[in-house]
Formats: structure tokens, sequence, C-alpha cells
């Protein structure tokens, strides 16, 4: 068997050791939620500028499909004829 000067060293190293893992996990747990919260608010912009840009199209094709013109020039939905013939 294992005298007891012997098991109090081992005891000592398993503690030591669980100890400097404990210490990791704690550390990655850290990072992990200040990265998830840079994550969060990168798709928080992301998110409002893609509802900007929606809000844009939507306005311009609602333009195009009322046949909105600009500068005296008429949208392509509403020209007539065709090609010219080479």
């Amino acid at each position: 068997m294992i005298d007891q000067g012997w098991a109090l060293v081992i005891s000592a190293l398993l503690a030591g050791v669980a100890s400097i893992i404990v210490a990791l996990i704690q550390k990655f747990r850290k990072e992990n939620r200040r990265d998830h919260g840079a994550v969060m608010d990168a798709l928080d912009r992301v998110s409002h500028t893609m509802e900007r840009v929606e809000g844009k199209v939507d306005s311009h094709i609602e333009w195009h499909l009322t046949g909105g013109t600009t500068n005296g020039r008429v949208s392509r939905r509403s020209k007539t004829g065709s090609r010219k013939a080479s």
C-alpha cells in the first residue's frame, strides 16, 4: 500500500492539475461570452443594414411599377417600340 506521505503528494498533484483545468475552462468561458457578444453586435448591424436596403429596394421597385420618371427619362417598363434594326 501507499504510505501517508505519498498519498498526500499524489492528492496534492491531483488537486493542482484539477485547479489548472478549472482555471482554463473558466478562461475559455469568459472568452466565449465576449466573442459571442461581439458576434451578436455584428449580426445586429447586419440586420439593421439589411432592413434599410430592403426598404430602399422596395421603394425603388414601387417607383418602377408606378411609372416613375427622372429628369425627363421614362422608366424601361413605360417605353414602347422595339429595338432599332441594324
